[in-house]
């Protein structure tokens, strides 16, 4: 390669030197502990450039036991069930085999993971001793670990599933007998199920899993303050996810044929269900389906538990040992503990950041001189938002700030904020506070193995599509020289209204041949606009231009004023060029006003300023109006699917080389239950697999995976 850069973690590229055998070497310094670990190679091969990140590996001579006490502690004198998690450095699960001893050396227990580092095993902590664990993992590296306490107050729950039943039980330490009311809580996902009082002769509670949805259950125990003092998750499958059938109109398809699918969603018990759901349908030559993950992990698994979880789908499968497996995952990335000394003392934990209900725009206005905070002024935010625009305002408090909700809007929409000075009080400064977003906390994901074959062919067919689609390629002209008639800018269309009552283009301005100073004799060229003089005797008015107070015909309200689509106070006129004006629209119609709210009962003026580096620009109309930018949703946008329905375009010689053929996000289900969709095959004989994934109106999982065979 002619060259070749590499940078570590998004750091400064480094050029490198290729021996004769088109090997390189880079040296660089990286904590073994470090969360990012990612190298991106960049080199050019003629006039090819490419890239790739490649992942940093970690060292794998490390690892870690964590042990977690069934129900959050190990009761003293009571035995109790205690799970573990072995895992690496890079965060992979290692296996492990070792021996739990005591501090005089004597050998309690042995100890073996069972899936993926996870294991568990029964200990019963005496008076006086304390536990420790020696572990091994496969290449015979052995580590010391510290046992948990046992606590000599408290309570713990215990659960097992036998026979489709849930067996609870409360461990308390021995000898410890108290009579405490204590309350159980189970709930799936926020849904209460059942709490009721523990009865303090009762020795377990048998609930049958029928009770309960499928997903991960929350059984969680209070005391007589409703505090939590334990906690323990369990998974429920009550197999009650929607049923899918799929059929088509052929068995297997020929290059360019059209598929049509229908779908058929019945609920649990046979009836028919209204729902949607998505629909993918990729090339299986390129494209490798995901076999760890899917919407059932997602919904039902994922959502409940801390950190990484490999390979979720293996915990759905019908099998005994998934199901221990899976009961080991919620005793260990599902454990809970809860400092009951803190809460009696009544030291409490906040969340940092308060729960978030809507959208909002907040800020502070201050005294532009003196630096204070301004009370009981108006802020105005607006935008056009969907079709009839939004408008809200509302007041400081006594610290100058101010909270405005704006609701769901799509993104990248502009709102303007605005501060309504008080009489007697111009110079106030606006400030928007910035968007704060909670810090992510990434968790350890393992490396992936990619297949690079398949890899390189996925990119290599992405090139020839690219190409075959009009990608951009450079090709050098000889000189020319290219003549055309002047370019006349087209009108301005605003972003808050359609059509204005009387609008001037800059063509038109041009013709009028006002002078650039005068904006007053600019605006009387309006019909409708009246241009009143004001005597001294009469005093200043918040709307007046020098000696001239301004209003629009059917209104003794002053107008709006806009500048480039921002709300801005009359004086500013008084700094303004003709000679920077590009077009004026006026707007007498409450249809067109109506999105400004109150402010523009006297109509609108809309001046538009020139842009471009050979005219000059308006300066910022004032302190107190900001224009922001929240983050907003994302519109959806129409996946492309060709059309073979004549001879000619199934003939075409231009390749169809889609990977993914077919992409629907919201497919509707009818009263029936019956949902269809469509598409036409591309080119190459592959396979396709058709996964469709959606919800039911009363909640119920939808998902189906099919392969069809392409001739």
């Amino acid at each position: 390669p002619q060259s070749v850069k590499v940078s570590v973690n998004g750091g400064r590229a480094m050029n490198l030197n290729v021996e004769d055998d088109g090997t390189a070497t880079v040296n660089f310094n990286l904590p073994a502990a470090s969360h990012r670990r990612s190298l991106l190679l960049e080199t050019v091969m003629g006039t090819t450039p490419y890239r790739r990140f490649i992942q940093v590996p970690a060292p794998d001579n490390d690892f870690d036991v964590s042990f977690y006490p069934e129900g959050g502690a190990l009761m003293l004198g009571t035995p109790g069930k205690v799970a573990f998690k072995a895992m690496k450095s890079n965060g992979q699960s290692i296996d492990i085999i070792g021996k739990v001893y005591d501090l005089s050396g004597a050998e309690i227990v042995e100890i073996k993971s069972d899936y993926l580092g996870m294991g568990s095993f029964l200990l019963l902590a005496e008076q006086g001793k304390s536990y420790y664990a020696v572990c091994e993992n496969s290449k015979g590296q052995s580590k010391r670990f510290e046992l948990p306490v046992a606590v000599d107050r408290g309570f713990a729950l215990s659960v097992s599933q036998v026979r489709g039943n849930l067996h609870v039980s409360v461990n308390r330490p021995a000898g410890n007998i108290s009579n405490d009311e204590l309350y159980l809580l189970a709930h799936t996902r926020g849904e209460i199920h059942l709490i009721e009082l523990w009865e303090d002769d009762e020795e377990r509670m048998v609930l049958s899993n029928d009770l309960f949805p499928s997903g991960v259950l929350h059984l969680i125990l209070f005391d007589a303050r409703l505090h939590p003092v334990s906690e323990r998750l369990v998974f429920v499958n009550s197999q009650d996810q929607a049923k899918t059938t799929y059929s088509a109109n052929r068995e297997d398809y020929a290059r360019r044929s059209l598929v049509k699918n229908s779908v058929t969603i019945t609920g649990s018990y046979g009836q028919p269900l209204v729902g949607n759901f998505s629909v993918s349908v990729t090339s299986d030559r390129e494209v490798t389906q995901d076999s760890t993950s899917n919407i059932l992990t997602q919904l039902l698994l994922a959502s409940d538990l801390r950190g990484h979880i490999e390979n979720p789908a293996y915990y759905f499968q019908n099998s005994s040992a998934a199901a221990w497996a899976l009961d080991l995952l919620m005793c260990t990335q599902g454990w809970r503990r809860y400092n009951v000394a803190e809460w009696a003392q009544g030291r409490f934990s906040w969340p940092a950041f308060p729960i978030e209900t809507e959208t909002h725009i907040s800020g502070t206005v201050k005294n532009l001189v003196w630096g204070r905070p301004v009370e009981n002024v108006e802020v105005t935010v607006l935008t056009l938002l969907f079709t009839n625009g939004y408008f809200n305002s509302g007041y400081t408090d006594k610290e100058g700030r101010f909270t405005l909700p704006i609701g769901e809007f799509p993104d990248s929409t502009r709102f303007s904020v605005s501060v309504d000075p008080k009489k007697g009080m111009t110079n106030m400064e606006l400030t928007v506070d910035r968007e704060i977003f909670p810090n992510r906390t990434l968790t350890v994901v393992p490396p992936m193995e990619v297949d690079i074959n398949r890899f390189a062919q996925y990119a290599y067919k992405a090139e020839q599509q690219y190409a075959s689609e009009g990608g951009v390629r450079v090709t050098e002209l000889s000189a020319a020289v290219v003549t055309a008639e002047r370019i006349v800018r087209p009108p301005v269309k605003s972003q808050y209204y359609m059509e204005p009552s009387n609008s001037l283009t800059e063509e038109q301005l041009v013709k009028l041949n006002v002078p650039k100073n005068d904006i007053v004799a600019l605006l009387q060229q309006f019909p409708g606009v009246h241009i009143q003089r004001i005597s001294q005797d009469e005093g200043r008015m918040q709307w007046q231009l020098g000696e001239f107070a301004i209003f629009i015909q059917g209104s003794k309200y002053p107008p709006l004023l806009l500048v480039d689509d921002i709300p801005t106070e009359i004086e500013y006129l008084d700094h303004m060029s003709v000679a920077d004006i590009a077009q004026i629209d006026i707007l007498k119609d409450a249809g067109n006003t109506s999105v400004f709210g109150v402010r523009a009962f006297g109509g609108v003026i809309s001046i538009y300023t020139k842009r471009g580096d050979n005219t000059s620009q308006a300066t910022n109309p004032s302190d107190h109006i900001k224009i922001v930018s929240p983050l907003g949703y994302q519109l959806p946008v129409e996946f492309y699917a060709p059309q073979y329905e004549t001879e000619a375009q199934r003939n075409s010689a231009k390749p169809d080389l889609r990977t993914t053929i077919h992409w629907q996000p919201v497919v509707q289900t009818d009263s029936r239950g019956v949902a269809t969709f469509e598409f036409y095959t591309a080119d190459e004989p592959t396979s396709y697999s058709v996964v469709i994934e959606g919800l039911g109106a009363d909640g119920q999982i939808i998902r189906k995976e099919i392969q069809l065979w392409k001739k």
